[in-house]
């Protein structure tokens, strides 16, 4: 099961689009297949264009895209944005960069977008098996809205722009096939893997129900594939939507539901998770937090009554997609929406901030990416409680990862980076089966594993924790795991739970991680302990909230990725 991460706000639209979509198609067959021709006649000896783009030049919506230029026009903090004005103010704005939506389609023929559709990487319509990626049902947007908030075209007098607005694009649409089956998911991730910089995923499993989804094998070995062999050798970055099932779709009486742990695809070593703050730079309540997340980016967030505002963006042209020109609250002219939001518009903003960065430092690895982004994010909401600072001097927290995406603090620390050369390790250490009985309905002690680490990597990457336990209800577990050097993070709280197939609350005595998983074992992530020496002895500790269910720690393992 996939979903696109968008907000409460759209839930309708997004459950109209999964389950009843009208198949009416936008685009006429004949004119897209000679479009296409005549878009790929030169492949193999056509070159990306190379953008002008200046910043000074009119962009008729650029004034409500508070994410790229916050002034306050909003109600917003001022400065509480991206950061790219002095970025673009260098003449750097992601050009020769390919990035990858993979979505529900994108309209190639938009007219804010189909001079950044690139012309050497092919898209891949999997509900079609074609190179066509546009949307083919009319209720369809939210690829063009992703599209065009990494890479709108920028000065061109009309609509919005990107935050890297001569970056190209690929369409890869997936999200419009009604069963995606693993191979799929699998294709979406090594299309053009080669010419791909960076892949867009705004989407993934369900929100709001606090299960765990495990990421396929076939996926796995998609991002895999990338970030060993993609961008010509140098790895495609991979950014994921964390979620939105916080809140349990309440503002003013949220219920804890979700975490970005709890999704496989979130969760795994070879993507970036990217949360969503609003335009005060706090946490929008339904973005999840999680161990695994790596930064934050702007999106649509709330008061303490409503949600504030949206992203302005483009839609799929005409009458078609989320704004038909006369829907409420939204523009007249039905090429843009300003309706867009979640995390699933925190993510492009993080890719296109990454996209100013390759333009600039193509030499620069997957690996590159992921610690810059660490070290250059700002610490947002800095008055939050759950700041800390890792063993390794990082700034982290559970609801933000290392902090927001800061174009140009990215491209500051660029200027100085030396890329990384060795290769990076992977120590999957010994599997501890302790069967350790978890004390019931006790939030002080807990059950309590400590395990012993010995491996030739001193610099962690990032870490995944194999956990395997019987427990009968593991919605009611707080796990929590402490690094050799002190720092502590919770994989997983005490939550609300339901059954996505049956849509009632999950059964006490019914809902262990096989139940959900078909399993035992899960795989959470964790990302806080990035430049920490995993060697010592780290502790994983368990408590049960409730009463009544009960089981133990069965299993541990630790995979550490580093140097």
């Amino acid at each position: 099961m996939n979903q696109l991460k968008t907000t409460v706000s759209v839930l309708t639209l997004v459950s109209a689009f999964l389950g009843n979509c009208n198949p009416v198609n936008k685009n006429d067959p004949f004119s897209d297949a000679l479009f296409y021709a005549f878009l790929f006649q030169a492949i193999g000896n056509a070159q990306e264009e190379n953008c002008s783009f200046s910043p000074v030049n009119a962009d008729s919506l650029f004034n409500d895209q508070w994410h790229l230029r916050n002034i306050g026009q909003s109600g917003g903090t001022v400065g509480e944005d991206a950061n790219v004005n002095p970025v673009w103010n260098q003449d750097i704005s992601g050009n020769k960069v390919i990035v990858s939506v993979v979505d529900d389609g994108l309209d190639t023929r938009h007219e804010d977008l189909s001079a950044n559709i690139s012309v050497t990487a092919r898209g891949l319509n999997l509900l079609n098996s074609t190179i066509f990626p546009n949307h083919t049902y009319s209720n369809s947007f939210h690829g063009t809205a992703v599209g065009g908030v990494i890479a709108a075209r920028g000065g061109n007098g009309i609509g919005v722009r990107g935050a890297a607005p001569c970056s190209k694009l690929v369409g890869v649409n997936i999200l419009e096939k009604s069963t995606i089956y693993t191979s799929d998911e699998y294709r979406a991730m090594v299309n053009e893997a080669s010419r791909v910089s960076i892949s867009n995923n705004s989407w993934g499993s369900p929100d709001g129900y606090g299960w765990l989804w495990p990421s396929s094998s076939l996926w796995q070995q998609g991002i895999n594939e990338g970030i060993r062999t993609g961008k010509s050798g140098k790895g495609t970055v991979y950014v994921w939507a964390a979620g939105n099932g916080a809140n349990g779709g309440s503002i003013t009486a949220p219920i804890l539901v979700d975490n970005a742990n709890y999704d496989g695809q979130a969760n795994f070593y070879g993507v970036m998770a990217i949360g969503g703050i609003g335009q005060n730079g706090v946490k929008a309540n339904y973005s999840e937090s999680g161990a695994n997340l790596w930064v934050v980016a702007h999106t649509q967030g709330n008061s303490a009554t409503a949600y504030t505002t949206a992203i302005s963006t483009t839609d799929a042209t005409g009458t078609s997609g989320i704004n038909s020109g006369g829907t409420s609250g939204d523009y007249s002219f039905a090429n843009y929406t300003k309706k867009f939001n979640g995390t699933s518009s925190a993510t492009p903003l993080a890719a296109g901030v990454i996209s100013l960065l390759l333009s600039q430092r193509p030499d620069l690895s997957w690996r590159d990416v992921r610690e810059l982004v660490a070290y250059s994010a700002r610490t947002n909401d800095p008055g939050d409680t759950d700041w800390t600072m890792n063993a390794a001097g990082l700034n982290i927290n559970h609801k933000y990862g290392f902090g927001a995406v800061d174009a140009a603090n990215l491209l500051t620390s660029a200027g100085t980076w030396i890329p990384i050369t060795t290769p990076q390790m992977i120590d999957t250490l010994p599997l501890l089966s302790p069967n350790t009985p978890i004390p019931d309905n006790d939030l002080v002690t807990g059950a309590t594993v400590n395990y012993n680490v010995t491996s030739g990597i001193t610099y962690i990457e990032y870490v995944d924790v194999e956990f395997t336990s019987n427990h009968t209800y593991f919605p009611e577990l707080y796990i929590r795991i402490t690094s050799p050097g002190g720092t502590s993070s919770f994989l997983t709280e005490a939550h609300a739970c339901a059954n996505p197939y049956s849509g009632s609350l999950c059964s006490t005595g019914n809902t262990s991680i096989a139940s959900m998983t078909g399993s035992s074992t899960y795989r959470f992530g964790l990302a806080r302990t990035l430049g920490e020496n995993p060697n010592g002895t780290w502790t994983i500790r368990v408590f049960d909230a409730s009463a009544t269910d009960t089981g133990s720690i069965n299993s541990v393992q630790l995979r550490i990725y580093g140097r």
